[in-house]
């Protein structure tokens, strides 16, 4: 009896603690999840509106002044590209799936390189060339009518 006693015993200790381990583990992990995409997302929100503030500032200053901006880019970001001449859309993963931010302009804008009518900021044709992660260098040039966008390598 009283090996089956201690034994119940212990079981019922453990198991206590599981109940109170276990939850704290998983609330542990989805608080640092969450805090993980809050800053993903505002690192990505603070490049958007660098480059469109610097497109605005080249387009009202005059054809042919420049801006280079130094992005430090997460490692989540897939790519960043323009469509329609006035949306810049950064897209990258996210614990939700693949997302989207996107920054509107007011400017025409645009860059050299097109593939499927959304113009990228990388070179995307080039096989070696591909969207990555950590410092990205941007150049900014206003063209007169509206302001190029492209990556500095």
């Amino acid at each position: 009896m009283k090996l089956g006693q201690t034994s119940f015993e212990y079981i019922l200790v453990v198991g206590l603690a599981m109940l109170i381990v276990v939850p704290g583990f998983l609330l542990f992990y989805n608080y640092s999840v969450k805090s993980g995409d809050e800053l993903t997302n505002s690192r990505i929100d603070m490049i958007g509106h660098a480059i469109i503030d610097s497109v605005e500032k080249v387009y009202y200053i005059g054809e042919n002044s420049w801006e280079t901006i130094e992005a430090d880019v997460p490692e989540s970001v897939n790519w960043v590209y323009i469509i329609n001449n006035t949306e810049l859309v950064i897209e990258y993963e996210s614990s939700a799936g693949l997302s989207e931010a996107v920054f509107f302009s007011d400017i025409n804008i645009t860059t050299p390189y097109e593939v499927s009518n959304r113009f990228y900021i990388t070179n995307v044709t080039h096989p070696a060339i591909e969207a990555h992660a950590g410092l990205n260098i941007i150049r900014i040039t206003s063209m007169g009518h509206y302001v190029l966008i492209n990556e500095i390598r």
